[in-house]
């Protein structure tokens, strides 16, 4: 959980007066050179989408469609503030532009690095390695870092693909992207959890205090498939 430790302390500092070390520094090319990877401009057709072409489809392939304003960090330092972010979560990506005024064609992806994290707006993003290697990697959302456990979601995205219509009654139907995240109970020593989708096969993962969160789930009326019950039962076993 060192990670997690050190991005609380990076959240302690004023951002104001590092960001004045870093402003005249997100101009030059050495660092846009380490920050972004270099390849051309993204142009995403996963699945044979433009995903800049909305009317083309229902919800988002982003987290949030919109970039937002958000500060990277690099070995718990603060890299650059105030830049545009945006989470591609079919690509698993971040995508980063210097403004929010800067065109989307001057957009780049951010290297993926276990030293790399973002905040964007409330939300900070991590990328965590597979079995110690980048491929096979990906971001996580981190809700909750407690003593003993973090709470953690992977933003997913279910994708349908276009439907014609087959029939003079029927209508075409848009491809559409439908939010399927995925959460994991996160241990000091940095292992992932991947929690069930079911609400019984959750209780099961706290083991031999099921009994007690079945308990305090019942008493408080929660639902562990609604992201704010599950946050807040995380929190209470995070005290046992």
């Amino acid at each position: 959980m060192r990670k997690f430790i050190l991005i609380a302390a990076v959240l302690s500092i004023s951002f104001n007066n590092t960001a004045q070390s870093f402003d005249g520094a997100y101009k030059t090319r050495q660092f846009v050179n380490d920050l972004y990877q270099l390849d051309e401009y993204i142009k995403r057709r996963n699945k044979g989408i433009d995903f800049q072409d909305t009317n083309t489809y229902t919800g988002t392939p982003y987290n949030n469609p919109h970039y937002l304003l958000g500060n990277v960090y690099k070995n718990d330092e603060l890299w650059a503030n105030n830049v545009a972010l945006r989470y591609n979560a079919m690509a698993d990506e971040i995508e980063i532009k210097e403004s929010l005024t800067a065109d989307d064609t001057e957009a780049k992806v951010l290297t993926k690095s276990p030293d790399v994290f973002v905040k964007i707006v409330n939300d900070i993003y991590i990328f965590a390695p597979y079995k110690g290697g980048i491929e096979g990697g990906g971001y996580f959302m981190v809700l909750f870092e407690g003593d003993k456990i973090g709470l953690f979601k992977k933003p997913k995205k279910k994708f349908t693909p276009e439907k014609k219509a087959t029939t003079s009654i029927t209508r075409d139907l848009p491809a559409s992207f439908k939010d399927k995240p995925v959460y994991y109970i996160v241990d000091k020593s940095g292992k992932y959890y991947e929690l069930p989708s079911s609400r019984s096969k959750k209780l099961k993962v706290f083991g031999s205090n099921k009994d007690a969160i079945k308990r305090y789930v019942a008493e408080n009326k929660l639902n562990l498939n609604i992201e704010k019950d599950l946050l807040r039962v995380v929190k209470y076993y995070d005290t046992f």
